[in-house]
C-alpha cells in the first residue's frame, strides 16, 4: 500500500464514522446504558490522520459522507453498532504494526486512528464488554440478544 492508497482509505473510514458518529452522540440512550462514548470518538483521530498525511481542512470538508448509515434507534441498535466500531478498534492494533513496518507511520504521523486506545485498547475493549454483557443479561431475552446481534450486521 502506498501512502496516497492509504490516505485514501482513511478518508473512507472518515466518510463513514463522521456521519454515523454524529448519529451515534445524539442518542438518547447512553444514560441508560450508563457508558461514555465521547472520548471513544474515532472521527477526531481520523482528521489527525488526514491532516498528517497533508489533506487541508478544506479538504476534510469537501469528503462526501456516507448517507446509508445504520439505524440506532433502539438501544439494541446502539449496542450492535458499539460492538462492531469497538470490535474495530481492538483489531486495528496489528494494522498499526503493519503501518508502522511498511509505512513508517506512528499514531503521531498518520496511524493514530488504526492505534485506538493506545496501550488502553485492551482495557477499553474489557470495559465495553463488560457494559455490553451486564446489559444483555439484565434483560436476559433472545429476542433483545438477535436485536444486538442484527443492529452490529447492520453497521458492517
Amino acid at each position: 500500500m502506498s501512502l496516497s492508497s492509504y490516505s485514501q482509505f482513511v478518508g473512507r473510514f472518515f466518510s463513514f464514522y463522521a456521519p454515523l458518529e454524529s448519529q451515534l452522540m445524539v442518542s438518547p440512550y447512553w444514560r441508560s446504558l450508563a457508558f461514555d462514548y465521547t472520548a471513544r470518538q474515532k472521527t477526531p483521530r481520523l482528521t489527525l490522520d488526514l491532516l498528517a498525511l497533508g489533506s487541508s481542512s478544506a479538504e476534510l470538508a469537501a469528503i462526501p459522507r456516507c448517507t446509508n448509515l445504520p439505524d440506532l434507534t433502539t438501544p439494541e441498535d446502539l449496542l450492535g453498532c458499539l460492538y462492531v466500531i469497538e470490535g474495530a478498534t481492538l483489531g486495528g492494533r496489528i494494522i498499526t504494526r503493519q503501518l508502522q513496518t511498511q509505512l513508517g507511520l506512528t499514531p503521531e504521523s498518520g496511524g493514530a486512528f488504526f492505534d485506538g486506545y493506545g496501550a488502553q485498547t485492551g482495557s477499553n475493549w474489557k470495559a465495553f464488554f463488560t457494559m455490553l454483557s451486564n446489559h444483555a443479561d439484565l434483560h436476559d431475552d433472545e429476542h433483545r440478544h438477535a436485536a444486538i446481534v442484527a443492529g452490529g450486521n447492520r453497521t458492517f
